[in-house]
């Protein structure tokens, strides 16, 4: 797909540019040539589809590379988190990549990899001393959710204030609370009239599903949701679709191009837009770090971590047929 060519494009650019860019490391690296790398990945909740894609993604490419990956679901429990890595040290893998709940709650268990040799790559939000960060702008991430949202809400509605609003995000968690704000910063760029009915938290399809049915309760006339993620988006969407609503009357947008929303955006019902990071596509991007940062081990004390930054593309009815 074109849309994905750039994307991948991207990533590598991005990539070559961190690696020119990158630290010395230090020594205590491995030599994984004869035989498979292990790799741990602890994820902050498998019911979200953002991480079943990534791991996807990777299970489709990690016997070409000669990795084997155990998975840990951490159930939004950053103490689970913990123990998670805790068991990867114990077992022995050659790399432990963290998707944090709580960043400062894995300092020690990074410190104790770090002693155990063992390298941390941080994925999505730093976590102090780790050896790689991948991430991305997540203010910029939402704002492009919001502004799909935004543009939407402003040629449907010509008295703004008729556009009924509501956002769902995590509030507590700091990276998401950023986008969350880039959701709202978005939306409110194209249609700054516009009533904003509820600020929700939610991250999971069920999640979004009762925080659309609380606000319906108050705000039957809610038109427009812009969430933190597909699987908000998709839940909050089923809540909609109950309450009888109907396409061209509601806007829902989320994130991370799920193939369940792009079907939806496809198909002209109420999930108006998403925002595509190559979800897939970041499982090379996860095996190619993976085992570089096995090759070179640990970063020197007191070093910046090699940072690389994905890149993304807004989705909406303009440009899903690049999807299909």
């Amino acid at each position: 797909m074109k849309t994905r060519g750039k994307l991948v494009a991207a990533l590598l650019m991005a990539a070559a540019f961190a690696m020119l860019a990158a630290p010395v490391f230090a020594g205590g690296g491995k030599d994984k040539a004869g035989g498979k790398l292990r790799v741990g990945f602890t994820v902050q909740d498998l019911t979200n589809p953002y991480f079943t894609t990534v791991i996807q993604g990777i299970n489709d490419f990690k016997d070409e590379e000669n990795v084997e990956l155990l998975v840990h679901d951490a159930k939004l429990d950053a103490a689970k988190q913990v123990d998670g890595v805790e068991n990867f040290i114990t077992q022995g893998v050659d790399v432990i990549v963290i998707c944090p709940i709580d960043p400062v709650a894995l300092e020690n268990a990074v410190k104790n990899a770090h002693k155990a040799k063992i390298p941390v790559i941080a994925w999505s939000e730093y976590i102090k001393g780790s050896d790689v960060f991948l991430t991305m702008d997540q203010h910029k991430y939402g704002y492009f959710a919001g502004e799909i949202a935004g543009k939407w809400a402003k040629a449907k509605f010509p008295n703004q204030a008729d556009a009924k609003v509501m956002f769902v995000y995590i509030h507590a968690v700091k990276a998401l609370a950023e986008r969350g704000q880039g959701l709202i910063d978005g939306f409110m760029a194209y249609c700054p009239g516009a009533t904003v009915v509820a600020e929700q938290d939610g991250n999971t399809p069920e999640e979004g599903l009762r925080a659309a049915e609380t606000t319906l309760v108050a705000h039957p006339d809610l038109n427009v949701i812009v969430a933190c993620n597909d699987a908000v988006a998709l839940g909050a969407y089923e809540a909609m679709a109950a309450a009888g609503k109907k396409a061209g009357d509601v806007g829902i947008v989320g994130l991370d191009a799920t193939p369940e929303a792009l079907k939806r955006i496809r198909d002209n019902t109420m999930m108006i837009g998403t925002v595509d990071i190559g979800t897939y596509d970041q499982g090379k991007l996860f095996l190619r770090y993976s085992k570089e940062t096995a090759a070179e081990g640990l970063i020197a004390e007191g070093a910046d971590p090699r940072t690389v930054y994905v890149d993304f593309i807004g989705v909406s009815k303009e440009n899903i047929g690049n999807y299909f």
